[in-house]
């Protein structure tokens, strides 16, 4: 940061002295006292909603004083960031302008964010399997009828999103005689432009 001089104006140039804090290597609890470093340590090292809430916490208690009010503005934007990133899938938190806003507003969610999120979990999961369920109905289709069926089969279990109905489509893949049979009961619009457009079914 300083650009290198002669000897001469070397007893000239600015230096100081500084101390490397290692924050995968330290804890905020090894820092004394109300340091504000061991709220940016605590924030850095935040892994879950609660390690941000006894952050936020301390932050209030520590910075009570008027002159701090750039401070707690600026650890305040901080903390909700951070808040947002434990948020379920897509609900975006309410900005909260106050230190002791954000903390409240925190401790209220806490319980809820882990409801939230084997919700979101077992609806992800349900997806998933409805996806994995509509690309095995289509390799089985394409094995006994042909790729074209299959492509056409795909389009039609788009449509299809709960497991009861792909389970009835793979009753009728197997008991079906052609591409052309197993579309029609899929669906009818389907089964008749097979009928006419794919003769290998």
């Amino acid at each position: 940061m300083i650009a290198p001089v002669g000897p001469e104006l070397a007893p000239y140039q600015p230096s100081q002295r500084y101390h490397v804090v290692d924050e995968r290597h330290v804890g905020a609890e090894d820092l004394p006292g109300t340091n504000l470093m061991a709220a940016v340590l605590g924030l850095e090292q935040s892994r879950t909603p609660g390690d941000v809430v006894r952050v936020a916490g301390r932050l209030v208690e520590w910075l009570r004083d008027p002159r701090d009010d750039g401070l707690k503005r600026a650890f305040t934007d901080w903390v909700w960031r951070l808040a947002g990133q434990f948020t379920p899938g897509d609900a975006e938190p309410a900005p909260v302008r106050t230190l002791e806003g954000v903390r409240m507003t925190l401790e209220e969610r806490l319980a809820e964010w882990p409801k939230l999120w084997f919700r979101e979990g077992h609806e992800q999961g349900v997806r998933e399997g409805i996806e994995h369920e509509r690309a095995l109905l289509c390799r089985l289709a394409a094995s006994r009828f042909g790729a074209e069926t299959a492509e056409r089969l795909s389009g039609v279990l788009a449509g299809i999103a709960d497991p009861e109905g792909l389970a009835e489509v793979g009753e009728w893949l197997v008991r079906c005689e052609t591409g052309g049979e197993l579309l029609a009961r899929v669906d009818p619009a389907a089964g008749n432009a097979a009928r006419h457009g794919n003769r290998g079914c």
